[in-house]
């Protein structure tokens, strides 16, 4: 229990305002886009950014970034709010919902569903 509600707190522990998607490139760094994935382990979240459109998910191991831009409700995602998904399990996937919360406030703003994660690795060096 005190595993999925940790797993929680990371998801929803997003930096105050979103970042305009020019700011992206900041994030993914060196990383070359792979092939999108339908899920990715919830256990394995360092960090959440808010971008226009679009949410970036830092893994803790080895460093990969996941660029999800939502099947529906990205039109939601701006400065002031705060992702928050129920009933986490050991993967975060593609159709889940996730609510937007007002961070002052708490109360929610908006549902979102989940898209493809798009993963952005280094490339291996020869």
């Amino acid at each position: 229990m005190r595993r999925a509600l940790a797993v929680a707190m990371a998801i929803m522990a997003v930096p105050a305002g979103a970042l305009p998607l020019d700011r992206l490139p900041g994030l993914v760094g060196d990383r070359v886009a792979g092939a999108p994935v339908d899920c990715i382990a919830a256990a394995e979240i360092d960090q959440v950014h808010l971008v226009a459109g679009g949410i970036v998910y830092t893994m803790r191991s080895p460093k990969t970034v996941y660029l999800n831009r939502p099947e529906s409700g990205a039109t939601f995602i701006h400065a002031g709010v705060t992702p928050a998904v129920d009933g986490v399990g050991a993967v975060l996937c593609s159709r889940q919902p996730v609510r937007l919360l007002n961070e002052n406030s708490g109360l929610p703003v908006a549902t979102l569903h989940l898209g493809a994660f798009v993963p952005y690795t280094r490339p291996l060096t020869p």
